[in-house]
């Protein structure tokens, strides 16, 4: 079953652009998420995701497999992972 790659974000005062990716299987089932707030050089994965199943995903915008595993490699430099 291919995979896409969804995206929503939203304002952190003092911090920027905040971004929450998702790796979706079928239409709903979340396989890998993250967040990221790039001005700040935050990146938090979450390679089991606490949420399983993606809430109305119409409202999400498109993003890209490159796009995820960018931040995703971001992400495991770091000791961001969970």
């Amino acid at each position: 079953m291919p995979k896409t790659y969804l995206k929503t974000e939203q304002i952190v005062p003092g911090k920027g652009m905040s971004y929450t990716l998702f790796e979706v299987e079928g239409e709903d089932q979340i396989l890998r998420m993250l967040t990221a707030i790039p001005d700040a050089g935050e990146v938090t994965l979450y390679p089991k995701p606490p949420v399983k199943k993606l809430f109305a995903p119409e409202r999400c915008a498109a993003s890209s497999e490159e796009e995820f595993e960018d931040f995703w490699a971001q992400g495991s430099r770091g000791d961001s992972e969970r």
